[in-house]
């Protein structure tokens, strides 16, 4: 393998940028790293005002994190995070560069550290998963007097 001159260095980062680690990972968490990230939400949980609560709870246990916002959401949508972020003292970034997803499945909110934190799981339906009506506790049905007394105890 051929090392490159300074000038040949100089001259391709003149041309194409400055080459980036990982550019597939960093498009895919609105420029941060996986390693880095504390929750993510689709654009469709972003949208979906239930979503809320959970993002109070991730940005009020972790005040000092940062909230990177998709840009290419409606404003009415982004309007509720950014006023909880603000209210909490949270740093929040918004990004609409054309790199990043507009689809339902794409990422539309991000909180993330500024050094390295490896969360596991990060997705806001695995992280904090919706209750269920099948999860709730059931109650044993109670019974009457009267079917106590008809009732066959055999």
């Amino acid at each position: 393998m051929t090392e490159k001159s300074p000038m040949e260095e100089h001259l391709q980062t003149a041309m194409y940028g400055t080459p980036k680690i990982n550019p597939d990972e960093q498009r895919h968490y609105l420029g941060t790293f996986r390693e880095r990230v504390s929750l993510t939400m689709t654009i469709a949980e972003v949208v979906d005002r239930q979503n809320l609560s959970p993002f109070i709870t991730e940005i009020t246990a972790h005040p000092d994190y940062q909230v990177i916002l998709n840009g290419h959401i409606d404003q009415a949508d982004l309007g509720p995070y950014l006023k909880v972020a603000s209210q909490h003292n949270v740093k929040f970034i918004i990004r609409q560069d054309t790199i990043y997803g507009v689809n339902d499945s794409d990422l539309g909110l991000v909180v993330a550290s500024d050094t390295a934190i490896n969360v596991a799981p990060v997705a806001l339906s695995k992280k904090y998963p919706a209750p269920s009506a099948t999860d709730a506790p059931t109650q044993p049905k109670k019974e009457g007097w009267l079917s106590r007394l008809f009732h066959d105890e055999s």
